[in-house]
């Protein structure tokens, strides 16, 4: 069920992290700016929205919601992630094949814009419902900002879900979306034309988080700009 409501809670940013190796080469070539505390912390509520899904209370919004931030003055939609121990191995494979994005959901994109099959088809199996959920909140808070936010699995939805709403919403809706640990969705084609739409987009990765580094660039994946980095440190630095 997709419901609109006020929430809050407080969980740590840490908590959507799991271990596993680092890709130095992933790094080698970006420069880097270390975070303040304030900017920091001001990623705190995107990291309780993207938490909330995997609570027990939400069992029954089959894994996604949408919901009013009165303090952001932003609705907010969510996607639930997924084991990442049982969610690599599906990233991994060699067999997980490009496709292309329906036009009828994402107008004007072009046939050189490839994503993973599965991250496509999971996106659309909701979008409409999502859209117009976020369409009703909207009128009924009379706002023009939207956020999405997820974590591994629900970042690759998260982040399809902007690109999707920037295309079918007014042109005054602003969008921001805010991943945590998500793997690459697309093609070179599809991180330059998101990186073009979207242009409010933060990519939170942890040091000891392989999910972002997978599907592999061998493939033919990439990311788009936007990631910020923790290190072992809790350092909290921005990459470009």
């Amino acid at each position: 069920m997709l419901g609109s409501f006020v929430f809050a809670i407080a969980l740590s940013l840490q908590a959507l992290a799991a271990p596993t190796p680092v890709d130095v080469e992933q790094r080698a070539d970006s420069s880097v700016t270390v975070i303040n505390a304030a900017t920091i912390a001001s990623y705190a509520p995107y990291t309780n929205f993207a938490a909330a899904t995997y609570c027990s209370g939400t069992a029954n919004w089959s894994c996604r919601y949408v919901g009013w931030w009165p303090s952001g003055s932003s609705v907010v939609v969510a996607h639930e992630g997924t084991d990442p121990t049982q969610f690599l191995s599906v990233l991994t494979d060699a067999n997980a094949l490009f496709g292309s994005l329906s036009t009828s959901l994402f107008p004007g994109v072009s046939s050189a814009v490839q994503v993973h099959s599965g991250f496509r088809d999971a996106h659309a199996a909701t979008a409409a419902q999502i859209l117009a959920a976020v369409k009703k909140v909207m009128a009924e808070r009379s706002t023009t900002k939207v956020t999405t936010v997820g974590h591994s699995l629900g970042g690759a939805i998260a982040a399809l879900d902007a690109l999707y709403l920037k295309l079918n919403l007014p042109s005054t809706t602003a969008i921001k979306a805010v991943t945590f640990g998500q793997p690459r969705v697309g093609n070179q084609e599809f991180a330059d034309w998101f990186q073009q739409k979207v242009t409010d987009y933060s990519r939170i990765t942890n040091i000891e988080d392989e999910i972002p580094i997978v599907p592999g660039r061998f493939l033919g994946y990439h990311h788009s700009s936007g990631e910020k980095h923790i290190k072992y440190t809790e350092t909290l630095r921005l990459l470009v």
